[in-house]
């Protein structure tokens, strides 16, 4: 009854933005153009950020960055926690509406579409959105999808996917086969940043690198165990495996442990997240490289924006892809520059 309930209030919003003839600008849109008066140069602002799972070790490191910006910058950051549900996520943002307490939201989508109506409501009630994380749309981009939104701060699952791809052929190269057989080991298929690097990861091997063979995929769901266990079984069925690639940095450290207790030195893992666990694995030799995210800058961008939006200033660049504007060493982190990158997490 609640998930119909709360669709319905969304969209009557929706309706109510569409008959005011594009309406949508009333919110985000405007404010982040405006000047700013003296009175809103350090006014304390009320944020909503909205994020996919608490429970989730990057998530953790999102939600203490924004929570620090916003105390750095006369701001107060309160917490949505989704818990990887769309309907929840929609829940929250209906409720966080109706309590008129906040001056901007900032949206980590679950799924990106079907946080839409949450955007549009928002704005349709006077409050400015930021994108962050996850692209609001179909589309991969940093580009606003949704009328009216302030900007975007997104690590975008595309730059990823790539940068998997790209890190594989170079281990792939590092071995020497012809062809490199390799193993993909991929997050939760329900969380849009894992399925869309999943899929960019598979047409960019497929696009651009033939000698790469994918011989086997499973889901790991982000988790070690899990990860171990599928690295393990599928390494039974194929056992000339050259690479292991995994999306997760925790689980590609539970895959090493398995390549040494099963005496295969010769595979080389792969992993994704640029952590502080990936970091030390690299440094040890125990895995080949590693791609960049950087949770705290990501987090710290969007909240910056929110916090101006509701002051009604100018919020400066609007469409950030964060690996790949803002990292110091690029998308991928390796043996040739792994001094230079401090992992966020």
């Amino acid at each position: 009854m609640r998930r119909v309930v709360v669709g319905a209030v969304l969209l009557v919003a929706m309706v109510g933005v569409a008959a005011c003839g594009g309406s949508d600008s009333s919110g985000g849109g405007t404010s982040s153009g405006s000047s700013s008066s003296a009175g809103d140069a350090n006014k304390h602002v009320n944020i909503a950020h909205f994020v996919a799972i608490q429970a989730n070790p990057v998530e953790q490191v999102i939600i203490k960055s924004a929570k620090d910006t916003g105390k750095a910058n006369n701001a107060t950051v309160t917490t949505f926690d989704s818990n990887n549900d769309v309907q929840r996520e929609l829940a929250n943002c209906q409720d966080a509406i109706a309590s008129k307490k906040y001056d901007a939201f900032i949206l980590k989508a679950v799924s990106g579409p079907p946080l839409i109506p949450c955007a549009r409501a928002a704005m349709a009630a006077g409050i400015p959105v930021v994108v962050q994380g996850t692209a609001l749309g179909p589309k991969q981009t940093t580009d606003p999808q949704v009328p009216g939104i302030v900007g975007s701060a997104i690590t975008l699952s595309t730059t990823n996917g790539v940068a998997i791809a790209d890190l594989t052929n170079k281990a792939c190269e590092k071995t020497g086969a012809k062809p490199c057989k390799v193993i993909y080991l991929f997050g939760p298929v329900a969380f849009d940043y894992a399925s869309i690097t999943r899929k960019t990861f598979n047409d960019t091997v497929k696009a651009k690198y033939p000698n790469i063979k994918v011989v086997a995929q499973a889901a790991a769901n982000f988790d070690p165990d899990t990860g171990a266990q599928q690295a393990r079984q599928l390494l039974q069925v194929h056992p000339d495996i050259n690479v292991i690639v995994n999306d997760s940095d925790p689980v590609a450290v539970a895959t090493e442990k398995v390549v040494a207790d099963l005496h295969k030195n010769k595979i080389i893992t792969v992993g994704a997240g640029g952590s502080a666990v990936g970091v030390a694995a690299i440094k040890a030799g125990k895995q080949f490289g590693d791609t960049v995210i950087l949770p705290a800058t990501e987090a710290k961008a969007a909240t910056l924006m929110a916090i101006k939006a509701a002051r009604h200033q100018n919020v400066g660049d609007t469409t950030i892809d964060v690996t790949a504007d803002l990292s110091p060493v690029g998308t991928i982190v390796d043996s040739t520059n792994v001094d230079k990158y401090v992992p966020e997490w």
